[in-house]
C-alpha cells in the first residue's frame, strides 16, 4: 500500500538539474534559425526551444554516456549526467528582466506568487496526479541575473551559425556585439566561455569544408566550434521525437505561453527528427565533456591559487583586516564604488573583479561541478568578509547555500556503489544548532525584512525542508529532523498565504496551500522510527495497512476461542509511526480540494489515507458518522467514483 508523493531522492535531483547547474546563453542567426525550422517541418519554433530539452541529459542522454569530472585534490569521478540550461542570450535576458530595481541597490522578487497559483490551478484542473513536483521545479527554475548570485551567470555562450550562409566575419559581428554590450558592473565578461555550432546540409557539404571552416574560426577569432549535420529530407521515417517546449521554463513565460495558447495540444510540443535528435544529444554530449567541463575545472584551478590561497594565508588575513579598518575611515570611496576591491552600498553590488566576487563564483562553480565539500568551505570563507561589509544580501544567499552545500556532501555517495556515511551525533547536532537554525533565521530575516521579497524565503525553506527529508529517509533518522521539516513546510505556506491575501489575488482556499499540506503529510507519513535493523516489522504495515491481525488457524479438534480480541498488526510498532499525524494534514489538504471543487484531486489523495482508514467504501467506524471530515470527503467524491467506474 504505497503512499504516493515525490521521493525525496528525487527532489534532491530536481534541485541539481534546475537551479545548481551550469548555465548556457544561445545567439543564432536567422539563417540558422530557418534551417533548424525547415528541419523539424515547423516554422513557429526556434532553435532554443528545440535545444532547451538537451540539456536534460538525463533524459535524453546517449549510449554509456559518463562525465568525469576531477576535484582540485585531482581525485576523478564519473557521474551518469551533467545537466546544463540553455537560455537566452544573456543581453535579452537582462532586457526582459529589466534590472533598473536592482541598480537601486533594491531587490527584484524571484517569481510571482500569483502566477504560480494561476498556473498550478490550472493544472490541477483535470489532473489526477500529485502536483507538487511541477510546484517545486517551477519555483527552483529561474533565469534571472542577480547581482549575489552567480549560479544564473552565463559560464558559456554559444553561437549557432549556418554554413552555407553564415561566414567567419558574421561569427565576429556577433561576438563584437555581445562583448560591447553594456553589462552590469558585477558580470565578468572574461568568464564566458565562447563556443559554436556550425549547422550544414550533409547533403550537399562535405565533412572536411565544414572542418576548415571550423579551424578559420579558432585561427581568426579563437573561439571552439562544433559541427552539426542536418538531414534535410533524408529522414524518411515518419516517427519523430516528440518532446515538450515547457521545459525549463520560467514561471512567468509558462504563463505567457498559457494566454497565447488557443487550441491545438500540438502547441506544447514539439517534432524532432529521429537523426537530428541523436546527433543533437552526441553534439552536445560532446561539447559538455570535451570542452565545458575541462574549462570550469581549469578556471577553478586558477581562481584558487591566485585568489583563494592568498587569501588563506597569513598576509591576505592582515590584508583583508587591514583594508577593513582603512575603509571605515574613507566611506565615500566606498559608497560611489569608485573603487573595485569594495563593495558598492549604494547600489548594492561588488565589482565584478573583487576578490570576494570572483571568491563567490568559484564556490558557485564547484557546486556546478558537484564539488560540494569545497563549495561548502568556500561559501564559509568568503561569508565572513561580507558580514564585515556588511553586504547582507550576500550574507543570506551565502548562508542558503552554505546549507544546500552541508546537506549535498552529507548525502553524496561515497563511490557509484558506496552510500554515504550516518553522521554521528555530535555532527548532527553541530548541523542542526550551529548552522542550519540559525542560518535560516538570518537569511530568512534578510530577504524579508531588510529587502521585503518573500519569494527567496519561501525558496529557502522549501529547498532546506526537501534536502532534510532526503537526508532523514535516507540514513532512517526522522527524529533530528520532523520537527524543523514540518517547521519550514509551515513557513513557507504562511508566507505564500500572507502573500495572496494582501495582494487581493486569493481570500480563501488555494492550490498552493493544498500541495504543501499534503507534502508535510507525505513527510509524516515515511517518518518511521523504527531502527533499520527492525525495518521488516514495518512491511505488514505498508502492505496492508494498520487493520486487526488475521487470528491463526485452529488445528482440528482444538479449542477455539471465538470472543478472542485480536491485536492490530502495528503492535509491536505502535507509537513509533506517524501515520495519524500524516492523515491530518491529508485531510487539510483534501479539505482545501474539496473547498476548490476539485474531485480529481480528492479522490487522488484519499488513497493515501487507506493505511489508517477505509476509504473504499462507507464504514460503521467512527470516521464514517454523519458530519465527520471523512465522511463529508466521501459524498464529495461519489460524482467521481462513478465517473472513474465508468
Amino acid at each position: 500500500m504505497a503512499i504516493e508523493g515525490v521521493q525525496p531522492s528525487a527532489a534532491r535531483q530536481l534541485l541539481l538539474q534546475h537551479t545548481l547547474l551550469p548555465l548556457i546563453s544561445i545567439h543564432l542567426t536567422l539563417n540558422a534559425d530557418a534551417l533548424f525550422q525547415t528541419e523539424c517541418n515547423d516554422t513557429l519554433i526556434s532553435t532554443l526551444l528545440v535545444l532547451r530539452p538537451y540539456g536534460n541529459n538525463a533524459r535524453y542522454s546517449v549510449p554509456n554516456q559518463s562525465y568525469r569530472i576531477a576535484n582540485l585534490q585531482l581525485i576523478t569521478r564519473t557521474y551518469g549526467l551533467f545537466p546544463v540550461r540553455f537560455d537566452a542570450p544573456l543581453p535579452e535576458l537582462l532586457t526582459v528582466h529589466n534590472l533598473a530595481e536592482d541598480k537601486k541597490g533594491e531587490i527584484a522578487p524571484l517569481f510571482s506568487i500569483s502566477s504560480l497559483e494561476q498556473l498550478l490551478k490550472h493544472a490541477s484542473a483535470n489532473s489526477r496526479t500529485d502536483l507538487y513536483s511541477d510546484m517545486f521545479r517551477k519555483v527552483l527554475t529561474s533565469n534571472r541575473i542577480l547581482l549575489f548570485d552567480t549560479l544564473n551567470h552565463p559560464v558559456a555562450h554559444i553561437f549557432v551559425v549556418d554554413y552555407a550562409t553564415d561566414s567567419v566575419e558574421t561569427v565576429r559581428q556577433l561576438l563584437v556585439e555581445f562583448r560591447n554590450f553594456a553589462f552590469p558592473r558585477y558580470f565578468q565578461i572574461s568568464d564566458v566561455l565562447f563556443h559554436a555550432f556550425v549547422a550544414f546540409d550533409s547533403r550537399i557539404v562535405a565533412e572536411t569544408e565544414v572542418r576548415r571552416f571550423q579551424e578559420e574560426l579558432r585561427t581568426a577569432l579563437s573561439v571552439g566550434s562544433s559541427a552539426l549535420p542536418m538531414f534535410l529530407g533524408v529522414d524518411s521515417d515518419p516517427l519523430k521525437v516528440r518532446m515538450s517546449k515547457l521545459v525549463d521554463m520560467t514561471i512567468q513565460e509558462q504563463v505567457q505561453h498559457l494566454s497565447l495558447q488557443h487550441t491545438a495540444e500540438d502547441n506544447e510540443s514539439i517534432h524532432v527528427p529521429k537523426l537530428l535528435d541523436m546527433t543533437l544529444r552526441l553534439k552536445i554530449y560532446e561539447f559538455l565533456s570535451k570542452v565545458l567541463i575541462p574549462y570550469m575545472e581549469q578556471k577553478i584551478r586558477v581562481w584558487d591559487d591566485l585568489v583563494l590561497l592568498p587569501k588563506k594565508s597569513i598576509t591576505g588575513r592582515l590584508f583583508s583586516v587591514s583594508r577593513k579598518f582603512f575603509n571605515n575611515n574613507n566611506n565615500d570611496v566606498t559608497a560611489s564604488g569608485t573603487s573595485p576591491n569594495t563593495f558598492n552600498h549604494q547600489d548594492n553590488y561588488y565589482y565584478r573583479s573583487s576578490p570576494e566576487q570572483v571568491i563567490r563564483k568559484l564556490a558557485d562553480w564547484s557546486l556546478m561541478l558537484k564539488d560540494f565539500k569545497y563549495a561548502y568551505s568556500t561559501y564559509d570563507l568568503i561569508k565572513k568578509d561580507y558580514t564585515n561589509d556588511k553586504a547582507w544580501v550576500y550574507v543570506a544567499s551565502t548562508q542558503e547555500l552554505c546549507i544546500i552545500s552541508l546537506l549535498l556532501a552529507q548525502t553524496q555517495p561515497l563511490a557509484s556503489d558506496t552510500l554515504p556515511l550516518i553522521p554521528d551525533r555530535n555532527t548532527l547536532r553541530k548541523i542542526r544548532h550551529d548552522i542550519i537554525e540559525p542560518y535560516m533565521d538570518n537569511l530568512t530575516y534578510t530577504f524579508k525584512l531588510r529587502f521585503n521579497v518573500k519569494t527567496y524565503a519561501i525558496r529557502s525553506y522549501l529547498i532546506v525542508a526537501e534536502l532534510l527529508l532526503n537526508m532523514s529517509s535516507m540514513f532512517s533518522i526522522p527524529w533530528w529532523w520532523d520537527d524543523l521539516i514540518e517547521g519550514y513546510f509551515l513557513k513557507a505556506a504562511t508566507d505564500i498565504d500572507a502573500h495572496l491575501i494582501s495582494s487581493g489575488a486569493v481570500s480563501g482556499p488555494h492550490v498552493l496551500r493544498a500541495i504543501i499540506y499534503e507534502r508535510i503529510g507525505y513527510a509524516k507519513a515515511i517518518a518511521y522510527y523504527v531502527p533499520l535493523e527492525a525495518a521488516d516489522l514495518l512491511q505488514p504495515v505498508l502492505k496492508e495497512g494498520v487493520c486487526v491481525q488475521v487470528p491463526e488457524e485452529v488445528e482440528e479438534g482444538g479449542y477455539e476461542n471465538s470472543a478472542k480480541i485480536m491485536p492490530q498488526n502495528d503492535n509491536c510498532i505502535s507509537g513509533r509511526t506517524r501515520f495519524r499525524k500524516s492523515a491530518m494534514w491529508y485531510l487539510m489538504a483534501l479539505w482545501e480540494w474539496r473547498d476548490l471543487d476539485n474531485p480529481h484531486q480528492v479522490l487522488r489523495l484519499l488513497q493515501n489515507l487507506k493505511i489508517r482508514f477505509n476509504v473504499d467504501e462507507v464504514t460503521k467506524n467512527w470516521y464514517d458518522r454523519q458530519g465527520m471530515a471523512l465522511e463529508s470527503l466521501k459524498s464529495f467524491c461519489l460524482p467521481a467514483n462513478r465517473e472513474q467506474a465508468s
